[in-house]
């Protein structure tokens, strides 16, 4: 019987090489939060409302539509507050969905993506006025 070796390199395939490896570089978390404060500075000046502008109570909060003011195509509707101050919010579609890691739940005869956002992350979402709601 003849030993058959398996990673043999035939003449007529070409050679797989694996990539190099990605440098190995510290996250930058200064840079981070200067360029998330930036970018909320910038939407504040351009006169938006951010929820932690807002009273954290379902009658000011609940059925707002918002947008990520870093991602400006995710966008929710809020759905309630919770008594921690959390708030759920159902994501409008699956790009929104994907990036903000909602799940999937049942609401009546229909699934919607929903997830919660904590106090700290109110700052980077604002609510969408009427003419700025996409079409």
């Amino acid at each position: 019987m003849t030993d058959v070796a398996y990673e043999t390199v035939l003449p007529d395939q070409p050679h797989v090489s694996t990539p190099p490896a990605a440098p190995n570089t510290p996250f930058d978390s200064a840079a981070f939060d200067a360029a998330r404060a930036k970018t909320i500075k910038a939407s504040r000046e351009a006169g938006n409302i951010h929820l932690d502008q807002l009273p954290w109570y379902v009658e000011t909060m609940r059925g707002r539509e918002i947008f990520n003011v870093h991602d400006p195509k995710v966008h929710g509707v809020i759905r309630t507050v919770s008594i921690n101050g959390s708030i759920y919010v159902d994501w409008a579609n699956a790009y929104s969905a994907e990036k903000e890691l909602a799940s999937p739940i049942q609401d009546g005869n229909k699934t919607v993506f929903r997830s919660s956002l904590g106090p700290y992350d109110f700052k980077d979402y604002a609510l969408v006025q009427p003419a700025t709601r996409p079409q």
